[in-house]
């Protein structure tokens, strides 16, 4: 522990615990908002939706999902939402 007594070891480590105390103390939170995957029935996206409750998501309703012109409906998602 003889290191310590140097004051250019001590302003490091305090420079190190003040630059990492900043970057988590002013991190924004992640957000979890996206989009499930592609269930082929509306049934199969409603027996999915419970796996994606926690404390810090929460599954929104099915919806329709189209091809890329919108004529056809390719299968059922659903958002997850970050709770607050």
């Amino acid at each position: 522990m003889s290191f310590l007594r140097r004051p250019r070891v001590r302003s490091l480590l305090a420079a190190t615990a003040v630059a990492g105390g900043l970057v988590l103390g002013l991190a924004t939170p992640a957000h979890a908002d996206y989009n499930s995957p592609i269930y082929p029935t509306l049934k199969a996206c409603n027996d999915a939706r419970p796996k994606y409750v926690s404390s810090w998501t929460s599954p929104q309703a099915c919806h329709k999902m189209y091809n890329w012109n919108g004529t056809k409906v390719v299968g059922y998602a659903f958002l997850v939402k970050t709770r607050y």
